[in-house]
C-alpha cells in the first residue's frame, strides 16, 4: 500500500486523528496506540499503530466484512466462547447484539489478551481468559501466525513464548460450562488439532469459525469429521455450522439443568 493510499485508508476509517497519528508513526514511531469510538458505541477501543489492530477494528465493528454473529431474529444465547479472542473486537461485537450472553474471550498471547482487557473493561458480561485452545491440557509455543505475521499468533513446535493450553472441555469444565451457544473460533490452524480430539462436539449449537487450511492443511476435513449433525453455510471468510434449532433447545436445557 502506498503513503497516499495509507493514509487515505486511515482517514476513511478513523478520520483527520487517524491521519495525524499514522503519519506521526511513521515519522517518530509514536503514538504507540490510538483510541477511537466504534460507530453506534458507548465505549472506545485501544489500537496499536502498526500491527494488524485497524484491519480486526474495520472488518468487524465498522465495515462489518467478518461477521461471526449467526444473524438468525430467534438466536439469544447465554454463553457464547471466542477463541482466538485477540484484541477483543469480536467480543465486544457480541456484547453489543447479545447483552444477555456471558461472553468468555479466550486469547493466549501476552500484548494481545492485556490490550484485550483493557477494550473489553467496559462490557461486564465479558470474561478474558489467557490460554490457547488446544487438543490437550498443557503448554505450548507461541510464533507469528504465517496468515497474519502482524498481531496474530499461531502454535509452533519450536517458540520463545510458552503459554497455557486448554481443551475445550476443561474450558467448560473449569468455568461450569453446561452447552456453548455459540463458538467463535480463529486459532490460527489449531483447529485442526482441536477438532481431530473433540469429544465435546455435542455440547455446542452454533459454531462459527474461521478455517485455515491455507496454513495447515485438513482443518475442514477435521471439522467435517466431528460435525456431521451440522448444517454448513459459507460467509465469506466464516463458516458457520448450525444444528437443527428443536434439538439445540432441547440439548441446550438439559444440558444447563445438569451444570
Amino acid at each position: 500500500m502506498s503513503l497516499i493510499s495509507g493514509l487515505r485508508w486511515y482517514y476513511e476509517l478513523c478520520g483527520i486523528r487517524g491521519v495525524c497519528a499514522a503519519t506521526s508513526f511513521r515519522l517518530m514511531g509514536r503514538p504507540r496506540e490510538f483510541t477511537v469510538l466504534p460507530p453506534g458505541a458507548e465505549h472506545a477501543v485501544r489500537l496499536r499503530l502498526g500491527t494488524s489492530d485497524f484491519c480486526a477494528y474495520k472488518d468487524v465493528l465498522v465495515c462489518r466484512i467478518k461477521q461471526y454473529e449467526p444473524g438468525t431474529a430467534d438466536f439469544s444465547p447465554r454463553v457464547i466462547v471466542d477463541a482466538g479472542a485477540h484484541i477483543g473486537m469480536a467480543s465486544i461485537g457480541f456484547a453489543r447484539r447479545y447483552p444477555q450472553a456471558t461472553i468468555f474471550a479466550v486469547e493466549p498471547e501476552a500484548a494481545n489478551f492485556a490490550l484485550l482487557c483493557r477494550n473489553v473493561s467496559a462490557y461486564r458480561q465479558i470474561v478474558p481468559l489467557r490460554a490457547a485452545i488446544w487438543k490437550q491440557d498443557g503448554e505450548v509455543c507461541l510464533g507469528p501466525s504465517d496468515a497474519h505475521p502482524k498481531g496474530a499468533f499461531q502454535v509452533v513446535e519450536d517458540g520463545e513464548t510458552r503459554v497455557r493450553a486448554i481443551t475445550i472441555g476443561t474450558l467448560m469444565g473449569e468455568l461450569r460450562i453446561g452447552f456453548i451457544d455459540l463458538l467463535k473460533m480463529d486459532i490460527e490452524g489449531a483447529e485442526k488439532e482441536v477438532f481431530e480430539a473433540c469429544d465435546w462436539i455435542e455440547k455446542v449449537g452454533t459454531i462459527a469459525i474461521e478455517l485455515h487450511d491455507r496454513v495447515k492443511p485438513g482443518c475442514r476435513t477435521a471439522l467435517q469429521r466431528v460435525a456431521r449433525s451440522f448444517h454448513f453455510e459459507e460467509r465469506g471468510d466464516v463458516t458457520f455450522c448450525f444444528r437443527e434449532v428443536l434439538q439445540v433447545e432441547g440439548r441446550a436445557s438439559e444440558l444447563r439443568e445438569a451444570v
